[in-house]
């Protein structure tokens, strides 16, 4: 690859990433917290493109080969940096003491950083070619013999990169697997060029290419999500609606006395009591249902495709009224032990009241009694119905006094 195309490929992964930043500096939905964090991975992957030019314009030409052994260097160095980067913008450090995949993750990026200074620490005390490069008499770069090490980190970088981000998307309920594919396979592709075709810079355009889906996933993450408790908000809620053509249970939620809570401890403990409650759905319904904050203190879950055949094997005589008691019963149970395992949510013994509806597909309907043919607007109805005649009986009783929960 000659030196003109060479530049010119850099100044193409520079122009998507000047792209990134303006839209970042016009970006007025994600947190200031995010946007720094956005523009450090961009401003560090910049300056690796320039010094990854600067060092092919300089190679093969009379200079020190200190200088180019500097360069190449620190280019090599900021490689696990921009996992580092990347992975802070996903990573949860609220949960860094609970979740054993992030300290995996983290403990991939740290051996990678090792093998980086033990590549400098080689270069400065021995001139055999046990380094990741050497740089010839005629200052030209020849890879050495620990590059194998070095190229599969930096693949498994990628790898366990992309899996944080999907640890985040079943966080976040996110759909995107399209654009996390795009995502990766971008990355993944630059890695393969640049081990093939050492002498190219294709693996920063795909860079710079990858970090663009990076910003558009995480902007679909952040317009899906209510800020406040991290469920799924209402303007995901009404499109989900519109297109659900498979038979599901709906089950409408609503904090009991929830009033009082705010009247009785403040507002802001009134934000953490629903945090904690939308934890806890999560928590309990999340693995094969959608999970919504529809506004104050209102919740609701719905069935994902698929969810209702595979619960339904476990209830006898396969009976759907059965199945949507069993599902409120878990929510009630997980309230209840929340309560009684954590003092500073006693609050939490309020609890939640539920009401169900089930929607039949088209197809189902065909062999079902006329009166359970229902729209599924219709449905969603009967589960608020059913919801709030729930809050009227259960008021003033705790979670341990529950009766079963109305069905029409």
């Amino acid at each position: 690859m000659n030196t003109l195309s060479y530049c010119t490929t850099a100044g193409l992964s520079i122009f998507f990433l000047i792209g990134c930043l303006i839209h970042l500096g016009e970006n007025d939905i994600f947190s200031l917290e995010i946007i720094k964090k956005f523009q450090r991975l961009i401003y560090v992957l910049m300056l690796e493109i320039v010094l990854d030019c600067l060092f092919a314009l300089l190679e093969g030409h009379e200079i020190q080969r200190a200088i180019l052994y500097f360069t190449k260097y620190i280019e090599l160095f900021l490689n696990p940096v921009l996992g580092f980067l990347a992975f802070d913008i996903f990573y949860d450090k609220k949960k860094k003491r609970e979740d054993r995949q992030n300290k995996a993750i983290v403990i991939v990026h740290f051996v990678m950083l090792l093998l980086i200074a033990l590549n400098g620490l080689l270069l400065t005390l021995t001139t055999v070619e046990h380094n990741l490069f050497i740089i010839d008499e005629a200052n030209y770069y020849i890879r050495g013999n620990l590059m194998p090490l070095y190229l599969p980190i930096l693949g498994a970088i990628i790898a366990t990169l992309m899996y944080g981000i999907v640890l985040v998307s079943k966080n976040t309920q996110s759909t995107m697997k399209a654009t996390l594919f795009f995502f990766a396979t971008s990355s993944i592709v630059g890695v393969i060029l640049r081990i093939i075709m050492p002498k190219t810079n294709y693996d920063f355009l795909c860079m710079s290419v990858s970090i663009t889906f990076l910003l558009i996933y995480y902007a679909h993450v952040t317009l899906r999500l209510d800020p406040l408790t991290r469920l799924l908000n209402r303007q995901v809620y009404s499109r989900l609606i519109e297109r659900i053509d498979y038979t599901t249970i709906v089950i409408m939620i609503d904090a009991n006395n929830f009033k009082c809570v705010n009247d009785m401890h403040g507002h802001e403990c009134g934000d953490r009591t629903l945090i904690k409650l939308a934890k806890i759905i999560c928590k309990t319904y999340g693995k094969y249902a959608y999970c919504f904050r529809l506004g104050g203190d209102e919740f609701c879950a719905i069935l994902k495709p698929g969810a209702f055949e595979e619960l339904i094997e476990d209830v006898p005589n396969y009976d759907a009224y059965i199945l949507a008691d069993k599902l409120t019963k878990e929510l009630d149970s997980a309230i209840y032990q929340a309560q009684k395992a954590d003092s500073n949510h006693a609050h939490l013994e309020y609890g939640v009241s539920q009401g169900c509806g089930i929607f039949y597909q088209q197809e189902v309907h065909n062999t079902i009694a006329i009166e359970e043919k229902k729209t599924l607007k219709e449905v969603i109805k009967i589960a608020d119905s059913n919801m709030y005649k729930n809050k009227s009986r259960f008021k003033s009783q705790s979670l341990q006094s529950y009766e079963e929960p109305l069905i029409d």
